[in-house]
């Protein structure tokens, strides 16, 4: 009996051991398995709270749903792991005294990166929550345009005409001018610039070719229809706008070419001018008598 006693009192005694001491609270062996036991129980119910929110998430049919839900999914099952740490920490003899002191000393290292964390956190809340941006919407920020592809906790990624993803922090889409271009709806209106020569007998047919051209592109919106503007005499030119509808405002680069395209060769064929900027120098009859190096400087009209 007495060795058994002995043997009993040194595995307790083992188990009390102080490994290390955090403070001034020692840390026993056994501690540190109970800290690991929490822990690792810690790990397994966040597991499973994922994976239970996960599949609520994927069974919603809205993306802004998806998005939203899973944002809580990862802050839930967050929250279990970190209530987890301050529960083994405590049964490790740790108050959170110390662990309030041991943090501001971290929060001088990381404070700058956690309020930048932060912000790009609250911006997805207030992307999500007002529906400002969403995945699929064609968006133009610091004139840079692209389709938004992924909305993410820290950053949102947009993909360029150039496929060229690009990461912008969520923090920058709601504290500076962005244009979507998909908001509420796709349909857009575009300007088209033509200057013709100066010949107003001219004019009218110019007109009728623009709304035609305008008209027969299948992209084009018939109603409203096609309209062309006269916005304004050039110095060598007659300005015209045409004004047009397309139901997608991402294949509003591809339509203007194509009217480009077309303006040019029908133009061409009706022998309507597209005039370019040019000098003309007029230079005056020499008086008689006037010296043969009478010099006369150039006059302009661009």
């Amino acid at each position: 009996m007495h060795y058994i006693s002995n043997h009993t009192e040194s595995r307790r005694f083992i188990w009390d051991v102080t490994v290390f001491h955090l403070g001034k609270t020692p840390v026993t062996l056994a501690g540190i398995i109970d800290f690991a036991i929490i822990i690792l129980f810690g790990f397994i119910f966040r597991s499973l709270i994922h994976k239970a929110l996960r599949s609520r998430v994927q069974s919603q049919s809205s993306p802004q749903t998806r998005h939203l839900m899973g944002l809580l999914s990862t802050l839930a099952s967050n929250l279990v792991l970190g209530l987890a740490v301050i529960i083994a920490l405590d049964n490790l003899g740790v108050r959170l005294s110390f662990l309030g002191g041991a943090l501001g000393v971290l929060g001088i290292g990381f404070g700058i990166g956690l309020q930048t964390l932060a912000g790009n956190m609250i911006g997805l809340i207030v992307i999500l929550l007002e529906k400002s941006i969403q995945v699929d919407d064609l968006i133009e920020v610091d004139g840079v345009l692209g389709t938004v592809v992924e909305i993410k906790a820290r950053s949102t990624t947009i993909m360029s005409r150039d496929n060229i993803a690009i990461i912008i922090p969520n923090s920058h889409l709601i504290a500076n001018k962005v244009i979507n271009w998909s908001h509420r709806d796709r349909k857009t209106r575009m300007h088209l610039k033509v200057g013709i020569g100066m010949d107003a007998a001219r004019l009218d047919h110019a007109v009728v070719l623009l709304k035609e051209i305008a008209s027969s592109h299948p992209e084009v919106l018939r109603n409203p229809p096609p309209d062309v503007w006269f916005s304004e005499f050039g110095p060598s030119s007659f300005n015209l706008e045409v004004i047009y509808w397309i139901e997608d405002g991402t294949r509003r680069h591809n339509v203007l070419s194509d009217l480009n395209f077309a303006i040019a060769r029908r133009f061409a064929q009706e022998k309507i001018e597209l005039p370019y900027p040019h000098t003309v120098v007029l230079l005056p009859e020499k008086p008689e008598g006037a010296s043969a190096d009478l010099a006369v400087g150039p006059k302009t009209d661009a």
